[in-house]
């Protein structure tokens, strides 16, 4: 019986209950076939970029979270919130933003965006322009960083340990 349809009040809430698990279901399916990585899944550093959420669920969908470096921001350095088999994912090691050795990565300690040296860096503890993230509407959530203490650092504080332990080890 379609989840509109409802005969007796004491079913109501039980048919109803049934639909909101169906429909979270289908929105988990729908997450992880688009290639969400686990940390989108996780909602990890989503700060208020909830598009939408089930009440009580626990599942929350995020916009796609990117990364710009450089002066006034204008090298893309990979999908943030992207999984490991997309191309411009921070976490595909094969790809240019997940590599160790590409000049547009944060993994490669050698170029101006995970050098800690670099003011433009993510690894240095303390860069005055760092790495932003922002969404694909250019909605502003702070700074890929391993300075704490930045003004801005917003939802890349979410970031830190993944930083420290993975991305910026020596």
């Amino acid at each position: 019986m379609p989840c509109e349809r409802f005969v007796v009040p004491q079913e109501r809430s039980m048919r109803i209950v049934a639909c909101l698990q169906r429909s979270v279901l289908v929105i988990t399916l729908l997450a992880i076939s688009n290639g969400c990585s686990p940390a989108a899944r996780n909602n990890m550093g989503a700060g208020d970029n909830t598009a939408a959420s089930g009440s009580g669920s626990g599942i929350a969908l995020q916009a796609k979270l990117m990364l710009f470096g450089g002066e006034g921001h204008r090298t893309y350095l990979g999908c943030l919130s992207c999984s490991e088999y997309v191309v411009d994912s921070v976490f595909n090691e094969y790809g240019d933003h997940g590599s160790r050795y590409s000049n547009t990565s944060v993994w490669n300690h050698y170029s101006e965006f995970g050098s800690q040296y670099s003011n433009y860096g993510a690894c240095n503890p303390y860069a005055n322009d760092p790495p932003v993230i922002v969404d694909s509407e250019g909605k502003f959530y702070g700074r890929l960083t391993l300075n704490a203490y930045h003004p801005q650092i917003g939802a890349g504080a979410r970031y830190n340990d993944w930083l420290v332990n993975k991305v910026c080890e020596r």
